[in-house]
């Protein structure tokens, strides 16, 4: 695990500098709630074990993401 943990602080560290720079989907009422440097992720092993970074544990709404899972079920 501690391969993804370090890998996440990596990614971290290199995105942590941009964050903000975008703008929010403030056409969708959800999203339009989010603050623009709002940033975590979180990687899960089959076997259960999960490494975070960020505010990985602030719920989000998933939007257009969710396509992916239902693509991936197909």
């Amino acid at each position: 695990m501690a391969h993804y943990r370090d890998l996440l602080a990596q990614i971290d560290a290199l995105l942590r500098p941009t964050l903000g720079e975008g703008r929010v989907a403030d056409y969708i009422p959800e999203l339009a709630k989010v603050a623009p440097d709002q940033f975590g992720m979180a990687i899960a092993t089959p076997d259960g074990e999960v490494e975070t970074v960020g505010q990985a544990a602030t719920p989000f709404s998933v939007q257009s993401i969710s396509k992916l899972f239902a693509l991936v079920l197909a």
